[in-house]
């Protein structure tokens, strides 16, 4: 019998990460919040009935996104030293291995990670989850999900996170082969037998986002989905209805940059992504690294490649050549 491995995407930009996302979410955007490039992974198994995906990050992000209907998402950390890498979901901080983002009524997607954060999604349609909850004679849980947005208990730990580990590490070993029909059930069983489980377990609920960091999170997707509007702060205030100082704050408290700087880290991913994209340039016309900062609107070279080298430590002038030497060898 075959081995099951997981479908594996590499990661070489913001634009990249969104994408993917995208196959799960919707109008997902990816800020980073350090310097440098992004490097990540996705890993997907895709089983009969659910997908199990695995994301990874070089790099401190914040990730945000609305929701698809239909699904619900339960996701765990599964980070080498979740100690030193909590993960904040929804606006909760999370310090211990935990089940998060299943509530049904929950819309979007707002997620910090942490450099090197290693997360993994149980994406399962509502319809399945309703005939499994029936095979398991649990269909209270349904209320639970309703409710709550965070779980943790000592079957979390010692039985969910580690079978998962071990289904994505690179040298996994299952024992007996596994089905994809077998593996699903073994994941489903498990999930179900954690929130069944009241030895040691704790709650969270959603937490209500502030006006503030409404707006905010709306910088990032207005910035990211309309990439050849060139917004102002001034812009910005009054389509999103808030004041400068309020929006200014909201972005400090949220992502800690101002709004300026929001925009800014969001046009120069995507403007590397663009100068690694050889495929971009053509479709759009763009022929180097002027053609492809004007797109973007950048309109001062010497602040544009300023800017870009203090984010990636490189001009964008070595970028695209180091794409065309990539190309030569092909």
């Amino acid at each position: 019998m075959q081995q099951l491995s997981p479908l594996s995407l590499n990661i070489n930009s913001t634009v990249d990460f969104a994408s993917v996302l995208d196959r799960q979410l919707k109008d997902a955007c990816v800020l980073p919040l350090e310097r440098g490039f992004i490097k990540g992974l996705v890993k997907v198994f895709p089983l009969p009935n659910i997908r199990l995906c695995l994301i990874e990050s070089n790099k401190e992000i914040a990730i945000c996104a609305n929701r698809s209907l239909g699904k619900l998402t339960f996701t765990i950390d599964l980070s080498f030293r979740p100690s030193s890498s909590s993960v904040v979901a929804q606006g909760v901080s999370l310090s211990r291995p935990a089940i998060f983002g299943f509530n049904s009524s929950l819309k979007d997607l707002d997620l910090h990670m942490n450099s090197y954060s290693r997360l993994c999604s149980i994406v399962v349609p509502v319809k399945y989850l309703s005939f499994v909850l029936r095979q398991y004679r649990c269909l209270d849980l349904r209320e639970f999900f309703d409710r709550y947005n965070v779980f943790t208990s000592e079957l979390v730990s010692s039985r969910l996170a580690p079978m998962l580990k071990q289904l994505f590490s690179a040298s996994s070993s299952l024992g007996a082969p596994f089905t994809a029909q077998h593996l699903e059930n073994e994941i489903m069983s498990t999930l179900i037998e954690c929130f069944v489980d009241n030895q040691s377990r704790k709650l969270g609920i959603v937490i209500g986002r502030k006006e503030r960091h409404e707006a905010a999170m709306k910088v990032l997707s207005m910035t990211s989905n309309s990439p050849r509007i060139a917004f102002e702060i001034q812009d910005l205030s009054m389509l999103l209805h808030q004041s400068r100082s309020s929006l200014f704050n909201g972005c400090k408290e949220k992502f800690g940059m101002s709004p300026v700087e929001v925009v800014r880290s969001v046009r120069l991913h995507q403007v590397r992504h663009a100068l690694l994209d050889t495929e971009f340039c053509i479709q759009n016309n763009l022929d180097g690294v002027i053609d492809i900062a004007n797109y973007f609107g950048f309109a001062g070279r010497s602040h544009f490649t300023r800017y870009y080298k203090q984010q990636f430590l490189e001009t964008p002038r070595q970028t695209l050549v180091a794409r065309r030497d990539s190309e030569k060898k092909f």
